[in-house]
Parts: C-alpha cells; sequence; structure tokens
C-alpha cells in the first residue's frame, strides 16, 4: 500500500507553518485560508467553513462503514456535503434534511456525459465534440441543451441516475476516508430522487452483499476465457482486449464501471455462455519434505541419499546449479580422499554407495559401513552448508530439518 502523503509542521522562531506534500494541495488557494480543529499532539482536521457551518464529522472506513455515516446523517436529518475519498477516486453527496438531493464522482463512468452514452440519450461523437465547448461557466449540461442534442427532460432523467449510482457505489467501498461537513443544503443541482434515502442505504447494503458473494465466486485469480456463444453485443472491444483469456484482475482493468456492474455483467456473460472462467492454475507443489516420509523404511545409506536427491532438487527448481557436489567430489576434505576416489555424483544428485563401500571394504564389513555412513553424512552436511547459500532460507532450512530428523532416526 501507498504511504500517505504527510503534513509537517515546521517552526521557526515565533512562526510556524504546515508543510503539505504536493497531493495534499489540490483545490487549495492562498485566497481561502482553512480553519483548523485541533487535538493536541493526535492530530488536527482543516476546514474550509461554508456560511452556516455548524459541525463536522471525519474518519476512515475502517472506523466507519458508509452505512453508519448514513445513519448518523439521517437520524439527525442533517444537511450538508458528505465526501469519500480513495486513492484518486473522489465521490460527493450533498443532503437536505436527511435526504440526498445530489451526487458527483471523479470515476469516468459515474459522470453525466457517459451516462448519457450509455442510457443511448447520446452518442460517442456527439459528447466529444459538446466537451469540446464546455467552458468554467458554461457547463456539459448546458451546452447539451442549448444546442438541442439533448432534451431537458432527458438531461434531467439522466443527471438523477448519476446521483443514484453515485450513492449506491459508495455502500462498494470499504477503504478510504470521509469527511461529512454539516451546513446549509445546495439551491441549484438539486434533484428528486425515485426512493428515499432509507430505501437506497437498504439497496446500497445489498448492492454490497451481492459484490460480496460474487467476489468469492469469481476470485481475482480465476481465468477468463472467450465462451461459445461469443462476444456480447456492444462489447467487442472488450472481448478483443481479452484475446484468448486472461487472469479476472487484469479483465477488471479493461471494464469500465464499479465492483457491482462489473460483477454481475461478469455473471451473466458466464451464464449466457459468452464468457467461460476456470480455475486458477494450482501452485507448484512443493520439493518433498520430512513430514510423510517413511523413513523407518530405507536404510541408513538410502536415506543419506535420498536427502541428497533433494538438494539437487531444490537447487534445480530455484534455478541454481545442480553441480554443487563437483567440488566436494573433486578434491574431497583430507582423509576422505581414498573414500571417495572414483565416485562421481549421479543425475538425481545421489552418489554410488556401492563404490564408496567397495572403497572402505579392507578393514571388514562393520568397519566399512560405519566409515561409509561417516563419509556421505560429510557430503551431506557440506551439500547442506552450500544449499544454504543458494536457496531460499525457507527452502534451506526445510532440508536441514530433514537432515536433523535422518540423524535422529540413526541414533
Amino acid at each position: 500500500m501507498a504511504s500517505k502523503p504527510k503534513a509537517t509542521p515546521r517552526v521557526s522562531g515565533e512562526q510556524a507553518s504546515l508543510e503539505l506534500e504536493r497531493p495534499l494541495t489540490t483545490g487549495l488557494s492562498p485566497s481561502r485560508p482553512l480553519a483548523a480543529w485541533f487535538h493536541g499532539p493526535e492530530g488536527m482536521v482543516l476546514l474550509q467553513e461554508p456560511t452556516g457551518f455548524a459541525g463536522f464529522l471525519a474518519g476512515s472506513l475502517g472506523t466507519l462503514s458508509v452505512e453508519e455515516v448514513f445513519a448518523h446523517v439521517l437520524s439527525g436529518i442533517r444537511s450538508g456535503l458528505l465526501a469519500v475519498q480513495h486513492g484518486t477516486v473522489r465521490r460527493t453527496v450533498s443532503f437536505r434534511d436527511g435526504q440526498v438531493v445530489f451526487a458527483t464522482s471523479t470515476e469516468r463512468w459515474e459522470r453525466l456525459g457517459a451516462v448519457l452514452v450509455r442510457l443511448g440519450m447520446l452518442k460517442q461523437v456527439q459528447l466529444t465534440q459538446a466537451l469540446s465547448r464546455v467552458t468554467p461557466s458554461r457547463r456539459i449540461g448546458q451546452v447539451l441543451t442549448s444546442e438541442g442534442l439533448v432534451s431537458e427532460a432527458n438531461l434531467y432523467s439522466a443527471m438523477t441516475y448519476v446521483v443514484r449510482e453515485v450513492v449506491l457505489s459508495l455502500f462498494e467501498m470499504v477503504e478510504g476516508s470521509f469527511l461529512f461537513v454539516e451546513g446549509p443544503a445546495p439551491m441549484a443541482d438539486v434533484v428528486k430522487l425515485p426512493e428515499r434515502t432509507r430505501e437506497l442505504v437498504l439497496t446500497g447494503i445489498k448492492r454490497a452483499e451481492e459484490v460480496s458473494r460474487l467476489r468469492r465466486r469469481f476470485p481475482e485469480d480465476m481465468r477468463v476465457e472467450p465462451g461459445p456463444a461469443g462476444p456480447l453485443p456492444g462489447e467487442e472491444r472488450l472481448f478483443t482486449g481479452l484475446g484468448k483469456g486472461a487472469p479476472l484482475s487484469e479483465v477488471r482493468t479493461i471494464y469500465e464501471g464499479g465492483p457491482y456492474a462489473f460483477y454481475t455483467w461478469l455473471d451473466e456473460a458466464v451464464r449466457g455462455g459468452h464468457l467461460a472462467v476456470r480455475p486458477p492454475a494450482p501452485p507448484p507443489v512443493p520439493g518433498p519434505s520430512v513430514e510423510g516420509m517413511a523413513w523407518e523404511l530405507l536404510s541408513a545409506e538410502e536415506r543419506y541419499n535420498l536427502l541428497l536427491s533433494l538438494i539437487h532438487r531444490a537447487l534445480r527448481d530455484a534455478g541454481k546449479d545442480e553441480d554443487l557436489l563437483k567440488g566436494f567430489l573433486d578434491a574431497p576434505p583430507a582423509g576422505l580422499e581414498d573414500a571417495f576416489a572414483g565416485v562421481t555424483p549421479g543425475p538425481d544428485g545421489r552418489v554410488d554407495v556401492a563404490r564408496l563401500r567397495a572403497n572402505l571394504a579392507s578393514g571388514g564389513a562393520a568397519v566399512g559401513r560405519a566409515l561409509t555412513l561417516e563419509a556421505l553424512d560429510a557430503i551431506v552436511s557440506y551439500a547442506l552448508f552450500s544449499a544454504r547459500n543458494a536457496l531460499p532460507p525457507e527452502v534451506a532450512e526445510r532440508l536441514s530439518n530433514t537432515y536433523r530428523t535422518l540423524q535422529g532416526g540413526l541414533a
């Protein structure tokens, strides 16, 4: 997670200032100073106080959910502005006496122009041309109605749709921060939604629950592929971007819409055969470990050789040099030259125990076996020491645990 921008106090003599990192300065102006609400060393809230300012409620969505924030506004029949932000995404909702009257969003698919196109009230080329004529004093709605591209009725209908969708999308947010500033309700840009805010909250909660259910059904690492029914009408570009298939997380990045729109679209596309989903590829099977190994069924020599093969396999899986034992066998430690004479590692890392035993057979069977085990222990110790420098710590530790178990079985 990216670190949050910092606000650093600077004290010089009798003067003090607050140095803000650039992301925190968006929308601020020296001509509009902020009022500070000081809470001791724990923190400070800086607010632009509008006329009639009555108070504020601020926090993170990890502390208070969107439902709880709306409950605060509804129970107090409050008027004011709620701003919710996560990263670069910002949504605002205006309330009058506890009822939603307006909302805005920085998400492209929740802007008025995009919604008009999606609802079939405007063509994309018309929107592009209209946006080029927008000025600070002439907004997109004014351009569209004055030029006869959209009727007043359709504009109001689309705006009502936008406000409702922005509010409902808030309930899909589980991360971010919020600020509710109580004050007079706006007089301009007010719409009448088809349901009361209380019913809207219940709809938002149900929508969030549905998104949660669908996320469990369609995990992000699931693979999405074109289905036998072909692309959905009007979505050929998205299906082209899908290619022969991609992880769900990648498909999400090319779909324009919020979580609820995306997951319901995906569910319908899968049910209709337009898309097919495959479970993610299983993770690579880890190399053998001490758990589950029937050590008691192996001879001491076989146990040592098995451990050498495990080290060899671990090196191979990690992309490291598998010929680690050659250095030991080319120049054995003092006293082991005769023991390892003519002994070479096999393709799986094991050594020729029969040759090793033959090299040490001059002292009798019992002495020869004891010397063979000592020689094997020496080469295994060398292999473990060298592998620890080449393998990930958790893999090297697992091999060391296996070695300790092996030694315990020989005790």
